[in-house]
């Protein structure tokens, strides 16, 4: 326990976006950087620019924040090489759906097609054992890292990617391969 540091927490200023404010013209409080954030977001972006950006990139594409069977078909028409269900934490949509929940629709959209992997909600080895059997190709592990992390540094990272690989379920030890990279993934 750090009492110390709570009650200094608590007299600290209100927290900000600091990479933002301030460096951006005309947001100098958080109303401002919502209307500056909304701005950001182009209404006008279809599935012909994801094609483009396909064609024009030439390398291995993949699509974050898929939640819709529909989006994940067309994803896959647009030519994109995996997909990532993901509700981005939830930060933004505080009613979106659970990833997991989403997941076993959006597989049966794409078939074997397309690789699917599961971001958000993971949080322990039996997590990955679900999005796995659900039939993610693999998961985003980011929280649990985080959390490692800042208990132990480096070998806290480790220490949590160890337990979600040796977590008991039902009396034995589900054996996970090492945690790739979306790199290692598709070279």
């Amino acid at each position: 326990m750090h009492p110390g540091w709570a009650l200094g927490m608590l007299s600290t200023s209100r927290r900000t976006f600091g990479n933002i404010m301030g460096h951006m013209d005309g947001i100098t409080y958080m109303g401002t950087l919502m209307s500056w954030t909304t701005r950001q977001f182009d209404r006008k972006l279809n599935w012909d620019d994801v094609k483009w950006i396909k064609d024009s990139w030439g390398g291995k594409l993949i699509l974050k924040g898929i939640m819709d069977p529909a989006d994940a078909y067309l994803a896959v028409q647009s030519g994109a090489d995996a997909l990532i269900v993901s509700n981005h934490g939830g930060r933004q949509l505080d009613g979106a759906p659970a990833t997991i929940d989403a997941l076993p629709a959006i597989v049966s959209a794409v078939g074997s097609d397309i690789d699917v992997w599961l971001d958000g909600g993971i949080r322990t080895g039996q997590d990955i054992f679900k999005a796995l059997a659900l039939g993610a190709k693999g998961t985003m592990i980011g929280r649990p890292c985080i959390y490692g992390l800042g208990a132990m540094g480096e070998g806290g990272v480790t220490k949590a990617l160890e337990i979600l690989t040796r977590e008991p379920i039902h009396g034995g030890y589900l054996r996970l391969s090492p945690p790739q990279s979306c790199f290692e993934a598709y070279p």
